[in-house]
Order: C-alpha cells, then sequence, then structure tokens
C-alpha cells in the first residue's frame, strides 16, 4: 500500500463517525470531485466510479443514511492495471439535497456556482477538503530508507480539478494551507512541496498516524543531514590538511636543493624534521609534539615557505 493509500484509508476511517452534516459535505466534494452528471429515465443523476470499493460503500451509507437517498454500486469495468472498478448510481433527488445542482436561465440543469459549494462552518469545511483528498487527492513522500539530501522534490502533495473555476474557490476557501496552483493537460493542479505544509495538511484531515509517519521521515532526513555535514567538514578538514603538509613538504625539499637547511634556526630545522618524519600529521599533532601552540606551529611553517621562496 501506499503512503497516499493508507492516507484515505485513514480519512475515510475518521469520516464514518462524522456527523451528518460533515458526512453530507464529504460527499458533496467527491461527487463535485469526480462525479457525473447524466440523464437516466427519472431524470438527471449522480454517479461516481473508483476501484475503492470501500469509498464508494461510504458514499452509498452517507447517502442513504443521511440524506435518504437510494444508491446502488455495480461493477463498471477493468482499470488499466487489472483491478476491478465500481460504480456508485445515486437517485436524482441527491443533487438538489447537497445544493450541487442548479438550473440555468434557460431550465437546464448543471452544476452549482462553484463558489457556493464549499461550506462556511468549520467542521464541515474540513470533512470537505477530506472529501476533496480522497476522490481527486495524492501524497507522496520518501522512504524510510532513502532519505537522503536530494529527497525534497518528493514531498509532494496535490488536488487535480477538471473545472478551474472550482479550483479557484478551493485556494481561495483554503488560503491558509497555501496551496499553489499550476496546470497540466486538461486538469488545475493545487499542491504543496514543503514537509511541514503537508504534515499541516494531513493533521487538519485526520490523518495523524500519516502526520507521524512523515514526522519520522523528516526527523530521519535531518540527522542524516547532519551527519553527511560532519562528514564533509572532517572530509575537507583532511583535504587542508593534506593540502598544508604537502606545501610545508615543498619547502623543506627547497631548502634541502638550495644548501640552505642546514643554516636554519634550531626551531625550524625541529619542526622541519618532525614534518619530514610525520608527513600526515596535524598541524595541532605537530604542535603537541613539540610542546608549542598551533599559532606557533604554522608560525615556523610560514617561515619555512617564506625561506624557501626566496
Amino acid at each position: 500500500m501506499t503512503f497516499s493509500q493508507s492516507v484515505k484509508n485513514e480519512i475515510l476511517r475518521s469520516v464514518r463517525n462524522a456527523k451528518k452534516c460533515c458526512a453530507a459535505s464529504f460527499l458533496k466534494a467527491a461527487l463535485k470531485s469526480v462525479g457525473s452528471l447524466t440523464l437516466g429515465y427519472g431524470g438527471y443523476a449522480f454517479s461516481v466510479e473508483s476501484d475503492n470499493a470501500e469509498f464508494l460503500a461510504l458514499l452509498s451509507g452517507v447517502a442513504e443514511t443521511q440524506l435518504d437517498v437510494r444508491t446502488q454500486i455495480v461493477p463498471s469495468n477493468i482499470s488499466a492495471k487489472g483491478g476491478e472498478v465500481y460504480c456508485c448510481k445515486f437517485d436524482a433527488s441527491l443533487g438538489e439535497k447537497l445544493g450541487l445542482v442548479a438550473r440555468d436561465g434557460d431550465g437546464a440543469l448543471g452544476f452549482a456556482d462553484a463558489r457556493t459549494l464549499v461550506p462556511d462552518q468549520h467542521c464541515c469545511r474540513r470533512a470537505f477538503m477530506q472529501g476533496l483528498f480522497v476522490s481527486c487527492g495524492s501524497v507522496v513522500i520518501p522512504q524510510t530508507e532513502d532519505v537522503s539530501d536530494d529527497d525534497r522534490a518528493k514531498y509532494h502533495l496535490e488536488l487535480r480539478f477538471t473545472d478551474a473555476e472550482f479550483a479557484d474557490a478551493v485556494s481561495s476557501a483554503y488560503a491558509a494551507a497555501e496551496f499553489r496552483r499550476t496546470p497540466r493537460k486538461n486538469h488545475i493542479v493545487l499542491y504543496l512541496k514543503d514537509s511541514e505544509k503537508i504534515a499541516d495538511f494531513l493533521v487538519y484531515t485526520d490523518a495523524t498516524n500519516a502526520k507521524l509517519e512523515l514526522e519520522n521521515i523528516i526527523v530521519m532526513r535531518s540527522v542524516r543531514n547532519g551527519i553527511n555535514r560532519q562528514n564533509n567538514c572532517e572530509v575537507a578538514n583532511i583535504e587542508k590538511t593534506v593540502a598544508a603538509a604537502a606545501r610545508q613538504l615543498g619547502a623543506i625539499a627547497a631548502l634541502r636543493d638550495k644548501g640552505l637547511f642546514d643554516s636554519l634556526p634550531d626551531s625550524l630545522k625541529e619542526i622541519a624534521l618532525l614534518r619530514e618524519e610525520e608527513p600526515e600529521a596535524t598541524l595541532e599533532e605537530i604542535a603537541n609534539r613539540l610542546h608549542i601552540s598551533k599559532s606557533g606551529a604554522n608560525h615556523r611553517f610560514a617561515k619555512l615557505t617564506e625561506l624557501a621562496d626566496k
């Protein structure tokens, strides 16, 4: 099961115990997002197709128990992945009860103005977003075994809409979420890339277990990045030490070639001989061996380099 599927299942479990008004808001969001308005023998009716039987069963249960609307779930076809797709058909009265349909000036029936669909009440607005995510949303995060530095792009949550006006209405109603907007083929996508914003979204939609899993990933990445930074720092220090030692050995060799080594002051000759004996030693190790400070050792090496360059 993907992380996105586990989030949706957690939301579905939460919605089962929702109040009547919230359950209706969840159903409204689902029908507006992925529902079809069709003409049948009894007039216009809604239907929803999905390979998630639990999702359709919840929609059917809400419609029948909360809104007294008859439903029917039937096999529809086979999906591209080989799984069976089901269709939940709703009685024609559902659209009016939810305020989803309206007639235009010519009497033609269609979806109501998108700006009127998002509920004002806080609890219902939360349920509406739950319905949106389960219907047309997805979320991707890095896996626990793969938390390297290049995983920033793997944090991604999105909602896909075929109705641009509805996408704008959702973006405006949930402005606090700070969704970003982009067109994609025949869809409008509202998305989040920031891991903390995604965590806030999961809390808002009652997917608390998923939020804990995400936080675990964030902590692991932080620890891994800290270790990587420390390792990089150690590697840089080693490279710096090797480069400095090479310069110092080169200066000492130049002094020997010029016949100047034997005439060096004892302090410079002492540190030069120690460097030749310990070519991989750090400046601190050299200083400790000579019982002098690091700045004192650095000064002596600088003096050797200066004499070699003359």
